[in-house]
């Protein structure tokens, strides 16, 4: 007797994920990795505080010298075909506004910053399979938080890769080429997320 011939796995695209995640989906939150959907556990408070104050902080700034928007997760990064992402808090300059979606639901594009808080469900997913997607689709840079090591990688991309290009210890003050004129302060924020 023979085998049958397994089925290979279809990937889904991000039209199938808008399908399957409607606007008014107040369930689980997912993320769509290489054409996989996968399913997001809630964050810990250390995360959440760290996203608030560091949020918070950028948003004033960012307001004031009027250079783009912020958003936070959960916000849909339709980043390419088989890859949509709830990065932890995104910047989008004025120059790349028009990647909003004129529907209100996410971006379509890469924004200019990203912001990503490891975490042990996280961890892997963030640094091997998604830092690659931003960068091969011109995110300028991707910042690293590791609430662990108490420290901010910001990693800065030239369209195919990133690199590491500084690492911000909670004693330092946080400046990004991305986004000109704009300084957050991180111990405040760090003292507050791991107390």
């Amino acid at each position: 007797m023979t085998q049958p011939e397994a089925k290979p796995r279809t990937k889904l695209t991000n039209a199938d994920y808008m399908a399957m995640t409607p606007p008014a989906n107040s369930g689980p939150r997912y993320q769509l990795i290489n054409g996989v959907l996968i399913e997001m556990s809630g964050a810990s408070d250390a995360h959440q505080v760290f996203l608030m104050w560091l949020c918070s902080g950028l948003l004033l700034q960012v307001e004031e010298l009027g250079i783009g928007e912020i958003r936070i997760a959960p916000y849909d990064v339709h980043i390419d075909e088989f890859n949509t992402y709830q990065p932890d808090l995104l910047f989008v300059s004025n120059a790349r506004r028009n990647i909003f979606n004129p529907d209100g639901r996410g971006i379509t594009g890469a924004p200019d910053v990203v912001v990503e808080i490891l975490s042990d469900s996280t961890r892997r997913r963030d640094l091997n399979e998604k830092l690659p997607v931003y960068a091969a689709n011109g995110v300028h840079e991707i910042w690293i938080v590791d609430l662990d090591a108490a420290t901010v990688t910001v990693h800065s991309g030239d369209g195919t890769a990133f690199a590491p290009v500084r690492t911000f210890a909670a004693s330092d003050t946080l400046t990004s080429d991305a986004m000109p004129g704009v300084a957050v302060d991180l111990g405040p924020i760090f003292n507050r997320a791991v107390r």
